[in-house]
């Protein structure tokens, strides 16, 4: 009697969790940019991951409110927020940029190789928008 009192009590208490099975949590990678991917001559205020040099929309409003004050004009340009990427996140030395292309500016070092940055404007569009870096592609 008490080893049955025993197992109906194992049996519960096992049963007494989540029904959910129990999963490692794995990150999520970045998806590679799309087709739809905002362009440098008809940006897109849509933006999923930002990487570089905010991390997500309140940073990029906040970035914007500062651009819009004279600070930091750079960001107004998607090749010198490439160029500044490659130099601070990817340490290249010597890093060039390519026209802004269908949202994308290519970048390249002698010594490092390629890179595609996606270049997104999560707060303003247009001239007045800064640009910032929502995915990195080694090519």
């Amino acid at each position: 009697m008490v080893a049955a009192l025993a197992l109906v009590a194992a049996v519960s208490v096992a049963g007494c969790g989540s029904t959910t099975p129990q999963t490692a949590s794995t990150p999520t990678a970045t998806p590679p940019p799309s087709a739809s991917s905002p362009s440098a001559s008809s940006p897109s205020a849509a933006a999923g991951t930002l990487l570089w040099p905010v991390t997500d929309v309140t940073q990029a409003k906040a970035l914007q409110a500062q651009v819009d004050q004279g600070s930091q004009p750079w960001l107004l340009d998607p090749s010198e927020v490439a160029t500044n990427y490659a130099t601070t996140v990817l340490q290249w030395r010597a890093p060039s940029a390519g026209a802004p292309d269908d949202g994308t500016v290519v970048v390249t070092d002698p010594d490092a190789g390629t890179v595609t940055l996606t270049m997104v404007q999560p707060a303003t569009t247009g001239s007045a928008g800064v640009w910032i870096v929502s995915a990195e592609q080694r090519n």
